[in-house]
Parts: structure tokens; sequence; C-alpha cells
């Protein structure tokens, strides 16, 4: 853990002025709470018992000094701390945050949504928690705790003893229930997940719930997950609750015996009555601390579950592309698929030696059977995953040699389920075209022939569509990802089933424009639709995970086999020269 910890250091260092002057502002707290007792001591002794009325203005005036001084010290100590460990906090989750961006693709695959919110938010502030709070509070409290040790033995050793026996029993407890608590923790917090990640599936898929009439299903397995976390929450309250309790009541016993001792003390003339009382004080102060440290416990003992949480993020593979690799200016050639198989981790391949050349400035399309591996060529040319056998080659240069970021801003995809992210139209349409100016969206979005459906609505492009799009049809999502990919103006262009949620007459206006987008561009196609297929100069047949034929569409139509039942099912039979569209 320790390891874990000295490595968040650099998001601390650059607040280290901050939690300096908080640290520094709190002891000095702490000593005005501690010079209070002296005044109560002389309250009693000096004023009450003597009669010494005469004092009693400025004694008073000096404990409002102190009193209004320690507000006015913990009020600017506070900010301070808030200042700092917000910022200690928002670098920590940026950092995650980022390194999740660029997380391997599988990690997403394997990993809930909702447990990725838990660890960024949640478990977060538990990790801020040990970094800053636990420091402070361990600082401040062993000060007070020391000081106000000190101050007790130079009033009455003995008396100090009796009052503090008992604490190692507590001590004891402590150390008993260590293991219980972070094993508690953790599993708090993976509950706490299961609960998020119910609420973040359940309302995305909102329609599907309605849709299947299963509203009381869905709330019967949130009130279960949420019951669960209850039981967790209440054993670990339990726990944690008696891990602080026995120390604080042990010390509450040792305290009660030494103030009856102190009784008997001041009925014999061994001290005096406001010394009595100070003691009474400064026992009293050591409880604050002594609750303190206990909290800053349980507190670790979380945090450290938590620690281990975000970590197990942190060490979760990043993309990084090959040392020397180079930037992707523009396919001149094409790109070449040299005996490719990958699997994404089950016992099948998803492809198997697939060899395929998609000759730049040229349109290839893909057909084959669902679960064939089109869209995994697609992931494959991106790099969400590289293969694990053969190569890609862009322009002769192994894909693995360019840098992913530059190939990827000069690849635009439009797939069957666009996403759509909670913003203005606007916003979604730039989105990987940031710089693009007011006419330039305009145009991409009457391209998409979405004008007249822009100028219908009140707040035209700046109507907000939704968390992934909800306000819009699967029509309307496909024509702004279509205006999304009009804007970029890509060298290469990949449409996965782009128009399939578009109606005849709105497919019939937007081909025109896509047949402009695509010429002149390395254009990936898969389909199902005849026509986009016939707008390919270059077919491929998949099958198998290989390419089994590829020609162009008159070529392949007379053939048997996968395409031929291709055109059978579109209503077009196996005639090449018929041209109808299905």
């Amino acid at each position: 853990m320790t390891g874990r910890l000295a490595s968040l250091w650099k998001f601390v260092r650059p607040q280290r002025g901050t939690l300096a002057a908080t640290l520094l502002l709190s002891l000095l707290g702490t000593a005005a709470s501690l010079y209070a007792p002296f005044l109560t001591k002389r309250l009693v002794d000096d004023v009450i018992l003597r009669g010494n009325w005469a004092g009693l203005p400025p004694l008073l005036a000096t404990m409002v000094l102190f009193g209004a001084g320690g507000m006015v010290l913990g009020g600017f100590g506070s900010y301070l701390y808030t200042r700092g460990s917000s910022r200690i906090l928002v670098a920590m989750r940026a950092a995650l945050f980022d390194h999740l961006e660029r997380a391997e693709m599988r990690f997403f695959g394997r990993t809930r949504v909702g447990e990725i919110v838990a660890r960024l938010n949640n478990d977060m502030v538990e990790v801020q928690g040990v970094l800053v709070d636990v420091p402070l509070a361990f600082v401040t409290s062993v000060v007070r705790l020391v000081a106000a040790s000190a101050i007790l033995v130079s009033m009455s050793w003995y008396l100090f003893l009796l009052g503090n026996v008992l604490v190692p029993l507590g001590a004891l407890g402590l150390w008993l229930t260590r293991d219980v608590i972070t094993r508690m923790s953790r599993e708090l917090r993976e509950k706490n997940a299961a609960v998020g990640t119910h609420i973040i599936d359940t309302f995305t898929g909102i329609r599907l719930v309605r849709g299947s009439a299963t509203e009381g299903q869905e709330l019967r397995r949130f009130e279960r997950e949420n019951l669960s976390l209850v039981a967790s929450v209440l054993r670990f309250q339990t726990v944690s609750s008696l891990s602080r309790g026995i120390p604080s009541f042990v010390l509450a016993c040792s305290a009660t015996l030494a103030l009856l001792y102190g009784g008997y003390m001041v009925r014999d003339g061994a001290i005096t009555v406001g010394t009595l009382v100070a003691f009474t004080a400064f026992q009293v102060q050591l409880v604050s601390p002594i609750q303190n440290l206990l909290a800053q416990y349980v507190a670790l003992r979380k945090g450290r579950a938590s620690l281990e949480r975000v970590f197990e993020f942190f060490d979760v593979p990043a993309e990084r592309d090959a040392e020397g690799a180079h930037d992707f200016v523009s396919l001149k050639e094409g790109i070449a698929l040299d005996g490719v198989t990958f699997s994404y981790g089950g016992d099948g391949r998803v492809l198997d030696g697939l060899t395929l050349f998609l000759p730049a400035g040229k349109t290839t399309a893909i057909v084959g059977g669902s679960g064939a591996g089109k869209s995994t060529i697609v992931d494959l040319l991106l790099r969400f995953y590289d293969p694990q056998g053969g190569e890609i080659r862009v322009d002769g240069v192994p894909l693995s040699r360019l840098r992913r970021d530059t190939l990827r801003r000069r690849v635009a995809v439009v797939t069957t389920e666009p996403h759509l992210f909670h913003g203005s139209l606007e916003e979604n349409v730039r989105y990987g075209a940031p710089g693009a100016g007011p006419e330039q969206v305009a145009g991409a979005v009457d391209k998409a022939d979405l004008t007249e459906f822009v100028r219908s609505l009140p707040g035209g492009l700046s109507t907000v569509v939704g968390e992934r799009g909800t306000a819009l049809s699967a029509g309307q999502k496909q024509r702004v990802a279509l205006a999304r990919a009009f804007l970029r103006a890509p060298d290469i262009l990949v449409l996965d089933e782009a128009t399939s949620s578009l109606d005849v007459l709105t497919e019939e206006r937007v081909r025109a424009s896509v047949r402009e987008l695509m010429r002149g561009r390395t254009t990936l196609i898969i389909t199902h639709r005849l026509h986009a297929v016939r707008d390919a100069d270059r077919i491929a047949v998949l099958e198998g995970g290989r390419i089994a034929r590829q020609g162009s569409h008159e070529e392949l139509a007379g053939s048997r086999g996968t395409y031929r039942a291709f055109l059978r099912v579109c209503g077009d039979g196996a005639k090449p020269g018929k041209t109808a569209d299905a």
C-alpha cells in the first residue's frame, strides 16, 4: 500500500503549500483550544472561589478572544483544506479518466460502466481521504494528544495513568477488526457499483424495458440489489462502530475513575478545584484526538480497499504506439490485410487467414452473414484490436507502425447505431471536427438531409438530443452520424449499414450526397442494401473468417454461394443485368 500511495504523490505535490498552510492553521487552532482549560482553572480558583470579581472582565475578554481566534483559524483552514483536497481529487480523477480513455478495448468488453463510474467517483473520494484527510488529521491529533498528555502529567502523573490505564484494551479491539473492516469496505464498494450499473443499464435501455413491459422485473432486481447493499452497509457500520465505540467507552471509564479519585484529592487538599476542572477538561481533550485517530484508522482501512480498486484500473494496459511510430498522412496505394487471424478470446476465430486489398480512392463492399466478421475488420482497421496473426499494411507500411490518433482522425465511421452524446445537435455534428465553421456545419447538415428537420425544431441546431440521442429517431441519429462524416471529410470512409434506419425516400435523397462523399475516397461498405453493393468498385464475400470470392457485382451475380443467396434475399434473383434495387 505504501508504494501505491507514493506513486500518487505527484497529485499532492502541487497542493503541498496549501496543505501545509492548512496544517499550520489547524495546529494554531489546537494551541488555542489547549490554552482554554487554563483560563477555566483561573476562572474557578481566582475569580469564583477567591471572590476576585475584578479579574473577571479581562479573563472573559481573553476567553472570547481565544474562542473567536480559534473560529477564524478553523474557518480559513477549512477553506484551504477544501480548495487543496478538491484540486487533488480532480487531478486524480482526470488522470484515471485519461488512462481509461486509452485503455485496451478488451477492458470495456468485460467491465461494466457502473463499475467505472463507481471507481471514478466513490473510490476516488476514499483515496483522496487517505492522501489528504488521514495525514492532516493524524498530525493534528497526535500533536493534541501529546500536548494534552504532557500537561496532564505535569498536573498529576498518577491521575493521568489512572485515566488511561484501560486504553490498551481499546487498541486491541482495533487490531482485531482491521482485516474485517478492509474486506467489508471492498464488498460495500462492489455492491454500490452494482446498484449504479443497474441504474445505468435500465435507463439507457428504457425503450427495451418499456417495450418488453418489464418495469416490475427491473424494479424487483433494483430492490434486491439495494437490500443487499443495505445489508452490507449495516454490517460495515456495526463493525466500524464497534471498532470506534469500544475504545471510546474504555477511555470514558478510565476518565471516570480519574475524576472520582480527583475528587478525593480535592477533599484532601492535594489539588484545587480549578486544577481538577482543568484536568477534566484536558482529559476530555484527549477523547477528541483519540476518537479522531480511531476514525482515521477506519478511513485508512476503507481507503486501502478503494486504493486497490482504483489501481486495478490504473494497471489496465493502455494502447501504446510502437516506438518510432510515425504519423498517418494520406493513403496513396491502399490497405492490405494479409492472412489476418483474430479472435475475441473465445474458442472460435472470427477471422481466419483473411486476405483482402482495399485500393486507395476506390469503394470496396463486404458481404457476409451475421457474425461473419465484417465489423471486426473495421475494428482492426481502426486498431481497436491488433490481429493475432497476419498483418495489415497501409501503403506497404505495417499498421502497427502508424500512430493511432493520426490514423483515426482521418477515418470516419457511420454505423447502424451511431452514438450521440447528451448535447446539442450542432455539438454532435461537430464531434471530431471542432474547428468547423457554421457554414461547413450547415453544409454537412444539408447533405445529410437534416435541414428541414432542424428548421422544424424551436431550438434549431441548439436542440439537445438527450443521452445517446434518445430525443431522436433511429433514422435521425443515422443522419446526424452522416453529417458528422461529411463534416470530417475523411481519407477513409467506413459505412457499416449506414442507412439501414432510413426510409426509402430519405435514403434516396441522401444517397447522392453519400456518393459524392465517397468519390475519390477509400471507402469500405458493410451493408445488406443491394444498391450500396452495386455502388462498389469491388465486392468481397466473407465466409468462415475468410474472403471466399471477390469481384464486381456482375462477376459475382452469376456465381453460386453467399453472394447469390444475398441477391435472392434482396429480390434480385441471380440475373446480372437486372438493375432494380431491393
